[in-house]
């Protein structure tokens, strides 16, 4: 975006991540951290120049899915062609995308050292008359000579950031990108709503003996297991659980929890879904209805074995999140320190994508037509275009979380008929899909 390049920006982040300048190597061992990025948040990383660097590093497109459940009554297969596209998603360790934009943004900034503040934010005071709640950073001394105005006048309409190393920033726009335990939301004083699921998560890479081109995810009784290719053949595990068993499967040996695994994936807490009478009635009964998906006629496959564990465990806590407000004067929230939502999806990370990609489209407006980019009346405008779209999408994965955590007769037919309406009815399919992808803002028929 050529009409922003002129504003200075400060990254104000200790993570010594932050110091890495090369290409991080392919043949090393896979991070347990990944991220499923859409297509859509592909498209954004190739129009700020950041995809190429990550295809010089690891990561693993999938081109198929398949998602069933524990009582065997049903599945269903995803497939890229059923859209017309080549792939579903691709998964790419978080320090892959992270190191990506820094050197997109080493490309264009020769003196990113001096961008990055490896501190931390103690306190803003924001401008007078403000919702309460950095980017076109400026220096005090110039815009004052510039405007005529005193450099105490101009500092006056400017948040105020004080650091963790003695120094202070002033900055027209704050960008709140640090996770759920957001400092700036906080130190904002912006009010969140939400709770706690009596679930955690274990991630961790696994092994196998042949490569894995497939996302996998099956819904158990406790929650979602994922099995998500890495590239090789490397997978990256997400098992939600409770906290009690997501302690004992982190301590436990690690012949033992790949057992755990491979019984979560396969023959354990029921049977494989099998091909019935419903299935052909089912595929009669809609074959009508436009185009015939690719993967209608996809059998059942079991997911490739783990045969080995290369990566510590790590466990956390899930949760719900959302923010009452994204924006202030002079302040944006976006990613997890605006919304966190349930992973058995793996949208989070492209929810975040997503609010940067509008903030930038947003900040780039007020800047062609002279305006303040920290005003409220611009801000709000990534506001409604955001928040509309990500509360859906939670109210979306907080249902099915919901509705696959209750382990009850008639509830397990109804989710039955979910699977197998997805699996045959094409153009309810097609949508599911593109949705997904980010190419819908509806799962559900045009």
């Amino acid at each position: 975006m050529p009409l922003t390049k002129h504003l200075r920006v400060a990254i104000i982040d200790s993570n010594p991540a932050l110091k890495s300048r090369g290409y991080l190597k392919k043949d090393g061992i896979p991070d347990s951290r990944v991220s499923t990025v859409t297509p859509a948040t592909i498209s954004f990383f190739r129009d700020i120049g950041a995809w190429e660097h990550i295809q010089q590093q690891r990561h693993a497109f999938f081109g198929k899915m398949q998602v069933w459940d524990y009582t065997g009554l049903g599945y269903t297969r995803y497939n890229a062609r059923d859209v017309c596209k080549e792939h579903l998603g691709c998964v790419v360790e978080n320090k892959v995308l992270c190191n990506s934009l820094l050197l997109r943004l080493q490309e264009q900034k020769e003196d990113i050292g001096k961008m990055i503040y490896p501190t931390r934010l103690v306190s803003l005071a924001f401008p007078s008359k403000s919702r309460q709640g950095a980017a076109g950073l400026k220096s005090p001394s110039t815009e004052a000579g510039s405007t005529g105005h005193t450099s105490e006048e101009f500092r006056s309409n400017l948040v105020k950031l004080d650091l963790s190393d003695g120094r202070t920033l002033y900055s027209k726009l704050v960008v709140g990108a640090d996770g759920s335990k957001s400092n700036v939301r906080q130190t904002a004083g912006i009010k969140t709503s939400g709770w706690n699921y009596p679930q955690s998560a274990i991630i961790c890479t696994v092994e196998h003996i042949a490569d894995n081109d497939c996302a996998w995810q099956r819904f158990l009784p406790s929650g979602p297991v994922a099995l998500l290719p890495i590239g090789s053949n490397f997978s990256n595990i997400v098992w939600t659980m409770s906290p009690e068993e997501a302690l004992h499967h982190k301590s436990t040996s690690t012949e033992d929890f790949l057992k755990s695994v491979n019984h979560a994936l396969d023959f354990g807490y029921g049977p494989h879904p099998n091909s019935s009478s419903i299935d052909y009635y089912m595929e009669r009964l809609f074959s009508g209805i436009g185009d015939t998906a690719a993967s209608t006629k996809e059998c059942f496959e079991v997911p490739p074995k783990a045969i080995g564990l290369i990566s510590e465990r790590m466990a956390f806590p899930l949760s719900l999140m959302h923010s009452h407000d994204y924006v202030s004067k002079g302040l944006a929230l976006i990613g997890d320190a605006a919304h966190t939502v349930h992973p058995l999806a793996g949208q989070g990370v492209n929810f975040g994508f997503g609010d940067a990609a509008a903030l930038a489209n947003i900040i780039s407006d007020g800047v062609s037509v002279g305006a303040d980019i920290g005003d409220l009346s611009l801000l709000s405008r990534y506001e409604k275009d955001r928040k509309a779209a990500n509360v859906a999408m939670a109210a979306v994965l907080d249902g099915f979380q919901k509705m696959y955590s209750v382990d009850f007769g008639p509830l397990n037919i109804l989710r039955a008929a979910a699977f197998h309406g997805a699996q045959y009815i094409s153009p309810l399919k097609k949508n599911i899909i593109s949705y997904a992808m980010g190419d819908r803002k509806s799962p559900l028929f045009s």
